[in-house]
């Protein structure tokens, strides 16, 4: 639905750097990505990569598993640990 309102001068300024910044930091992820990966596989760890870019460990265990990191541990929630309980024998 259009309008004929416009926001502000100073909203439009806000709006724009703020779509500036938004690409940016969306062009610099791929930089990112990448990296991680080889960081991932020489030893660090998604936490330490989610410190130092405020990003989520998540985002890091995904590259790690895309790319077969060593784990630093075995999982304790997920479809893995649902698998492996439904394949174990009851006692």
């Amino acid at each position: 639905m259009a309008t004929d309102h416009e926001p502000s001068d100073e909203n439009q300024r806000v709006y724009a750097r703020h779509k500036h910044h938004h690409e940016a930091a969306k062009a610099e992820l791929e930089e990112v990505r990448t990296r991680a990966e080889a960081d991932l596989l020489a030893g660090s760890t998604p936490a330490e990569l989610a410190k130092l870019t405020g990003l989520s460990d998540e985002f890091f265990r995904r590259i790690a598993r895309k790319v077969g990191a060593e784990r630093k541990r075995e999982p304790t929630v997920g479809r893995e640990v649902e698998a492996k309980r439904a394949s174990e024998p009851e006692a």
